[in-house]
């Protein structure tokens, strides 16, 4: 079956023939503009019925999420299409995608197998292998829970722990914590049918937060597929990149040397003579009195050398001559040197499969550089911008810098000069019906980071901005959506988790978050009733130096005071506290902490030298810097942490509530003896696993 589908798919559907329709186009512009109703007639009333009809099943699919009449104009299309022809491919992705996003998971898997199977040439080839494994996960036979309208298996189980990090991992690595997270992902499950029954899509909340994931998404499927794809290299063209830089491939020759450096002939042949009668070398290169090569002393004088070292020419050149293990003498200069050659080891070439991925990087890296900006001049004159803002050469040290000098941002006025030196529009998108204005492109420049601003506070940094940050992301984005970049498994995965994340968050705001409220009256009595939470003892700050005995405290004293010494460096040096020296003797002393020390200090006077004896026996020289008594914190100093401390309570209970409204809502039932059958089953495989090894 596999060789008939291999055979008879050879041929593939050019890629995004439908753009090149006149027919279509006016349809895929107004899609783009944001028009639906004009591109909705147009996909309709297309002489071209295929690609009409899958159009208009995208237009349904990405821009209204109305999977039912997505899926009703697939199918259309599908009974026109041979099963095993090439067009088939187009259409049964499409419309495994929207059987997975309504939840048919069984039927999408299966719609997926089969474009896999059969088109392994085909345009979504590795989306569609990708998107089986995903919904083999949902179809694993053995079900954990079950919910109105769905389940969770032990495959969606599995893949869960995958993605919690390994040091939280053993949280879940028994019964009781596997059916929690059982629990969480049908909960998850359950809480966006809720979110989309309750329409939080259509808050700006949700909108703001799909559109910048959104944008996001696009543009790295606009690279991925419309830039990276297309600059993928054979391996002609990577043999040859290898040849011409072959000698970046270059391993230098090397040799390992043991030496001992002397200064006259007389002692070099002396070691030289004992080397060879059985003494080691290592041992007499470790001897420093002998050694003038102190640092290669302490490793027994080991060194590598390598051809690519200028100041070891002559050495390396000698050693290389010499076999493996031979010890010669060798004079430079003053230094007479004892060597035995440890190894030695000539120049090679990296062979090309040892650098092919690197070679490959390199290659591709320079086509992808070079596509993607012949590629902005394309989208320009494809979707038809004109600028406005005048070319000239701005002069000015901000303008041609393109690093920031400081974080200061522009000076006062600079933004309102520009928008007076600048035209109402700046630039046009016409395929779009895009018009950017003054005051959007100023916006953009204001959202920068304040140090970054100063480069584009003149109309020819304003241009620059335009031209490399505004224009790309709506032509990009744009271009993503036009070839249908968003059907590609990895772009449509994560725009599905973004739309997920979104809705739960606005659920979980709507259910609990919004419903928080903590008044001051709640806050007051609070504070009453747990006063002695906000208790501060009282503390002193001092500096301080302790010695052993009287003497030296009161020989200390008379120094300081005399200004003989200075405190700060005799605490470093002298304070017998170890903790206490790195902060050269300044501590803060409370009540708890050494109750005698504390009330004296208390009672000196500030910044004075004194002398007290402490419990322990010692002695202290010490000053007082800072005196806190006793007290219980105001009101209006613990009030927010208060406010904070009871919204939190409230909101986890809010949160307990909304789950439990969600389980009996949608009926979740965890079958805990299935998780605790097949948690045992894995214990078993792993010990029968060790015992195998053992």
């Amino acid at each position: 079956m596999l060789a008939a589908g291999f055979t008879s798919c050879a041929k593939r559907v050019p890629e995004d023939a439908y753009i090149s329709d006149p027919n279509l186009q006016a349809g895929l512009f107004a899609e783009l503009r944001g028009d639906y109703t004009t591109a909705e007639k147009v996909f309709k009333s297309s002489p071209d019925r295929y690609w009409g009809g899958l159009l208009l099943s995208d237009l349904y699919f990405y821009r209204k999420r109305d999977y039912k009449r997505a899926l009703s104009e697939v199918e259309k299309v599908e009974k026109t299409v041979n099963k095993k022809s090439p067009k088939a491919e187009n259409v049964l992705y499409r419309k495994g995608l929207i059987l997975q996003s309504m939840g048919r998971y069984r039927e999408a898997g299966k719609v997926f197998e089969y474009v896999a199977v059969n088109f392994p040439d085909g345009h979504y080839f590795e989306d569609a292998t990708e998107a089986v494994e995903e919904m083999f996960r949902r179809n694993f036979p053995e079900t954990l829970a079950v919910y109105d309208g769905g389940y969770v298996s032990s495959m969606m189980l599995e893949w869960a722990l995958e993605k919690i990090p390994p040091f939280q991992r053993s949280r879940f690595d028994n019964p009781e914590g596997r059916k929690n997270l059982v629990e969480r992902i049908a909960i998850e499950q359950v809480a966006l049918k809720e979110a989309e029954a309750m329409h939080l899509d259509t808050t700006k909340e949700v909108r703001e937060k799909l559109e910048v994931e959104r944008k996001s998404a696009l543009r790295q499927a606009y690279y991925q597929y419309g830039i990276k794809a297309k600059a993928k290299a054979t391996e002609k063209e990577l043999k040859a990149y290898y040849n011409a830089h072959k000698s970046d491939y270059r391993e230098p020759a090397r040799i390992d040397i043991v030496r001992v450096g002397v200064k006259d002939s007389a002692k070099a042949y002396e070691i030289l003579k004992a080397v060879k009668g059985g003494a080691k070398i290592d041992s007499i290169a470790r001897d420093t009195t002998i050694n003038v090569f102190k640092r290669e002393a302490q490793r027994g004088g080991k060194r590598v050398i390598y051809d690519t070292y200028e100041a070891y020419k002559g050495l390396f050149k000698e050693a290389f001559k010499h076999d493996t293990g031979d010890v010669f003498v060798y004079h430079e200069d003053t230094l007479w040197m004892v060597v035995k050659l440890l190894d030695k080891k000539p120049e090679r070439y990296k062979s090309y499969d040892e650098v092919k991925n690197i070679v490959k990087n390199a290659v591709e890296g320079k086509k992808e550089r070079e596509l993607y900006q012949k590629d902005r001049e394309r989208l320009r004159e494809f979707y038809g911008v004109k600028i406005f803002i005048k070319a000239e050469k701005d002069t000015s040290k901000k303008a041609e810098s393109m690093e920031p000098e400081g974080e200061e941002g522009p000076e006062v006025g600079a933004f309102d000069r520009l928008e007076k030196e600048l035209p109402d529009t700046v630039a046009v998108i016409e395929r779009l019906g895009k018009v950017i204005t003054d005051r959007d492109l100023i916006n953009r420049i204001m959202k920068l980071p304040r140090r970054y601003q100063n480069l584009y506070t003149t109309p020819s940094g304003a241009r620059e901005f335009l031209e490399n940050a505004v224009l790309p992301e709506i032509l990009e984005v744009a271009d993503a959506e036009l070839h249908r970049y968003y059907l590609h498994y990895p772009i449509y995965s994560r725009m599905r988790q973004a739309y997920k994340d979104a809705m739960l968050m606005a659920l979980y705001k709507k259910l609990v978050k919004d419903k928080v409220k903590v008044s001051d009256e709640e806050v007051q009595k609070y504070y009453e009733d747990h006063k002695d939470n906000y208790r501060e003892e009282g503390k002193v700050k001092v500096q301080r130096i302790v010695v052993k005995d009287r003497k030296t405290a009161y020989r200390l004293l008379s120094q300081i005071r005399r200004k003989k010494v200075n405190p700060d460096s005799i605490a470093r040096k002298m304070t017998d506290i170890r903790s206490e020296r790195a902060m050269v003797g300044y501590v803060f002393v409370s009540a708890s902490s050494e109750p005698d020390f504390y009330r004296r200090a208390m009672r000196s006077p500030m910044k004075r030298w004194r002398v007290t004896r402490l419990k322990d026996g010692r002695w202290a020289v010490y000053r007082v810097l800072m005196k806190k008594k006793p007290r219980v914190k105001p009101l209006d100093e613990v009030a927010d942490m208060i406010h904070q401390e009871l919204s939190y309570n409230k909101e986890k209970e809010l949160y307990e509530k909304a789950l439990d409204y969600l389980k009996k809502k949608y009926h979740i039932k965890v079958f805990e003896d299935r998780i605790e059958a097949s948690f045992n089953k894995k214990d078993e495989r792993k010990e029968g696993g060790n015992k195998e090894k053992k």
